[in-house]
């Protein structure tokens, strides 16, 4: 058995007034419910819900405010709340929270993660929720605590999407949210100064005005094709999903998720380049989850010389800032430090308000720090954008080449460089033409 002891001491300011310690019961534990449900395990601790839980550095860093080497640095959620634990420990550390909260305490989830105080977002967490409850206050807004959001039953029995299960281990339960996005809710919204994490809400308007028929599952927990077991020695069965909680990391859902289009004419001496990018396949906005991932259109024009053609168009077809400005020190730019060149960038961005100590406001922030919005283009379902690019073309008679892609970044490239954080571009689509005249 694996022995996880907390240790909460009041001398480290964890849980003022409180020392005590604790084993995790193994019992609770997925690899307990592995020991059957092996299939499951496997498709869970394969997944972002399983394997980077309580041992996500980026996670950890942006909530205590430090940097990849361990430094303090002001950026996350303890660097603008010194002292505070918050509510990230509900959907992260869920279980302890809850706990936590019946005390009358807030779990601290950068202590939470450093000592294993939780199994996580686990298979024991999800399958003992009784009941959810998602509703709003009398001002419209969001009641997103998960204590106000969730009951569960600790008694051991196990609630889930089957009418007809049984098992020799546990009493088993139908719960009819495991059918329905209202199961995702509780984590996938978070109300802020503003509905920061709003993907459940974005949803839900989308498939009440009829732009969505899936649920959350129908995407992101897909039905296995042939027939396959709940438990070893159990019997086969058709319909079941998929506990690989699959989102922007799997090329799949990126692919489909947008379309593109690309049409290109000549008026006078400057090349038009119009794009067209359309949510087709996401049932929320795009990009959705929290308020730091963002989707790049980047437009190549280049001329027979390999030179890129000048831009003279708008200078709102440029990208922001947040699209990359590489080492403000030394000046020097990466291939992916986009900023300036033409492009569009798909997000939700938040601006914090104004620092006393710099006189400036943060943009790009997280939703405990946003104090505004700077601006909005995420895209909702079935929303299409179309923009104009429009380029200088060579004094000479000849050909240009035109690149155009569409990229997810999980975080902005400047405060992935200030944290030391490694952010790909994932590719969801790419189009090229030829233009000549």
């Amino acid at each position: 058995m694996k022995k996880n002891i907390i240790w909460l001491v009041c001398a480290f300011g964890f849980y003022a007034g409180n020392v005590w310690a604790a084993e995790l019961p193994y019992n609770e534990s997925p690899e307990y419910c592995g020991s059957c449900h092996q299939r499951i395990f496997e498709e869970w601790n394969s997944s972002m819900m399983g394997n980077k839980n309580l041992d996500d550095a980026v996670l950890y860093q942006f909530y205590t405010g430090t940097n990849s080497k361990g430094e303090k640095d002001g950026l996350g959620y303890q660097g603008m709340h010194p002292g505070e634990a918050g509510d990230c420990a509900d959907c992260h550390v869920p279980t302890l929270a809850l706990k936590e909260h019946h005390a009358g305490r807030e779990a601290d989830l950068g202590v939470a993660m450093r000592y294993k105080l939780d199994y996580g977002i686990s298979c024991n967490f999800c399958h003992s929720v009784k009941a959810v409850h998602i509703a709003k206050d009398d001002n419209g807004r969001y009641r997103t605590g998960l204590s106000e959001t969730v009951l569960r039953d600790e008694s051991g029995i196990q609630y889930g999407p089957l009418k007809d299960a049984e098992s020799p281990a546990h009493q088993t339960v139908f719960a009819p949210q495991f059918t329905q996005s209202e199961s995702c809710a509780p984590c996938h919204l978070n109300q802020e100064k503003y509905l920061s994490i709003s993907t459940y809400d974005d949803w839900k308007q989308a498939f009440d005005s009829g732009k969505t028929k899936e649920t959350c599952q129908g995407c992101h927990m897909p039905l296995h094709k042939e027939a396959v077991d709940l438990a070893e020695g159990g019997p086969k069965r058709l319909g079941v999903r998929s506990h690989s909680f699959i989102g922007a990391s799997d090329p799949g859902l990126l692919d489909k998720a947008l379309s593109l289009d690309v049409a290109t004419r000549i008026e006078g001496k400057e090349l038009v380049v119009t794009t067209t990018v359309e949510n087709v396949g996401a049932g929320h906005k795009v990009p959705g989850s929290g308020p730091l991932g963002n989707v790049i259109l980047k437009i190549d024009a280049v001329g027979l010389d390999e030179k890129p053609l000048a831009y003279v168009g708008d200078p709102g077809g440029l990208l922001p800032s947040l699209a990359g400005t590489g080492d403000p020190a030394t000046g020097k730019r990466g291939a992916s430090d986009w900023a300036g060149l033409p492009g569009r960038m798909y997000a939700k961005v938040y601006q914090s308000a104004i620092n006393p100590k710099t006189g400036k406001a943060m943009v790009g922030v997280g939703g405990f720090a946003a104090d505004s919005v700077f601006f909005d283009t995420a895209l909702k379902p079935l929303d299409a954008n179309r923009s104009e690019f429009r380029f200088k073309l060579p004094t000479a008679h000849g050909q240009v080449n035109i690149n155009v892609k569409l990229v997810y970044r999980w975080a902005f490239k400047p405060l992935a460089d200030l944290k030391g954080w490694q952010v790909d571009d994932r590719k969801m689509k790419t189009l090229s033409r030829i233009v000549t005249w």
